[in-house]
């Protein structure tokens, strides 16, 4: 049994069993998507799917970045009664292609030319061994900053592009009365403003070696300690009420002129949207500082097995649906994100996607195209594990210096080979 299978087997006798009565014709589907946003781009699918005769049931697990939904998953697979569909984040997919409990969709992927229509780099979060065993439907960009133009400009702030700027930006801004930064205790919200140092002052070539690689002398040098002195600078720009604050509301706080700034996904951009606030006008979308890099996650959906002729159907309707070049196109224009197809016209698309676009292409060309730590992308489970910890305890223990967070990083990446 792999330890994949173990970790399984401890959930479903951790938590109770429960799925949906289903009716024939549906898909029931778990994904962690529960903010305005996320709710109504699902929706562009899901009608997708109803235009072909298949009825969405919907089991949407939110919180933690979609762990507790993965978790779910593992309850209803060890039980013996998975889902139709589930949306896979980073390894997820991966590890249960490995159990063998995913359908191949090989015969779809080649009937329409799909993998052509897909960036190399995200192909091996959607197969594995020569099979295709999920279906990508955005590429989201986690180095974003969202801030608010009126405190921009009232204070007469610029867009920083080093870290040592935005932290005297926060200085200035914290001086004047206003929340610099809104964030939250929550572990995936904090490490994923701590990559984004890690790359922007160590280069797309040193997150490679240090966090792709998990090189020793990587991981205890000078560059992570810098990037950890940076993190506890940035940490004095939030403000009190941090504890369990769900992304979405930073972003609602950034939008209400509660804080100026937002480091998050461009998830986010879709909070905005929903509000009727437009960029450039209302909030300001710019990378985060250092050098360039495009740090990338993807929303990707797999079928588990099963033997009911009427599931299957509806799986291949809506592998379909996800991949239909005008679903894709109002998903993303929704969602915040941009389509996983290349192929797809950008035209319509708002001015943060389309810097989005072309910093992708830029990134492609130059190497700095960096799958995301937060989301599991850049490293399996157990060594994405030590970083959360690691960097989520450092954020919230004042006593704990940048030495120490190393010294703590490098003993967990160890203990977990």
């Amino acid at each position: 049994m792999t330890p994949f299978a173990r970790l399984l087997l401890a959930t479903a006798i951790a938590l109770p069993d429960v799925a949906p009565a289903l009716a024939e014709g549906s898909l029931e589907g778990i994904h962690h998507w529960v903010s305005e946003s996320e709710v109504n781009a699902l929706k562009v699918i899901t009608d997708k799917l109803a235009s072909k005769g298949f009825t969405w049931v919907d089991s949407a697990v939110g919180g933690l970045s979609g762990a507790n939904a993965t978790q779910a998953l593992r309850t209803r697979i060890a039980a013996g009664n998975p889902p139709a569909t589930m949306q896979f984040l980073g390894y997820e997919g991966i590890d249960w292609a490995a159990e063998g409990v995913l359908v191949s969709l090989n015969d779809l992927y080649a009937a329409n030319g799909w993998e052509a229509a897909l960036p190399p780099q995200i192909l091996q979060f959607v197969k594995a061994d020569d099979t295709f065993f999920a279906t990508p439907v955005n590429m989201h960009r986690q180095n974003w900053v969202w801030a608010n133009k009126a405190i921009f400009d009232q204070h007469d702030i610029t867009p920083p592009t080093t870290w040592e700027e935005m932290i005297a930006a926060g200085d200035k801004l914290r001086a004047a009365g206003v929340t610099p930064l809104s964030l939250s205790d929550e572990t995936w919200q904090i490490l994923e403003v701590f990559e984004s140092i890690l790359a922007g002052q160590g280069g797309a070539e040193f997150y490679r070696t240090a966090v792709m690689g998990l090189d020793p002398d990587a991981l205890a040098s000078e560059t992570m300690v810098k990037a950890f002195d940076t993190l506890r600078a940035v940490s004095g720009m939030v403000d009190e009420g941090i504890a369990g604050r769900d992304w979405a509301v930073a972003t609602g706080r950034v939008a209400a002129g509660e804080a100026a700034m937002q480091i998050m996904g461009d998830w986010a951009k879709g909070e905005f949207l929903a509000k009727g606030m437009q960029p450039g006008v209302e909030f300001l979308c710019f990378p985060t500082p250092g050098e360039a890099h495009f740090s990338f996650v993807i929303d990707a959906f797999g079928m588990f097995r099963n033997s009911d002729p009427n599931v299957t159907a509806a799986q291949i309707a809506w592998a379909e649906s996800i991949m239909d070049p005008e679903v894709q196109r109002q998903f993303n224009l929704i969602k915040g994100s941009i389509p996983a197809r290349i192929d797809v016209p950008v035209d319509d698309f708002d001015a943060c996607a389309k810097q989005g676009f072309a910093d992708r292409e830029a990134a492609i060309a130059s190497g700095a195209m960096l799958p995301g730590l937060t989301d599991g992308f850049a490293v399996p489970p157990q060594f994405a594990g030590v970083f959360f910890d690691v960097v989520g305890a450092f954020f919230v223990t004042a006593g704990m210096t940048s030495q120490d967070a190393v010294s703590s990083l490098v003993a967990g990446i160890e203990n977990a080979r």
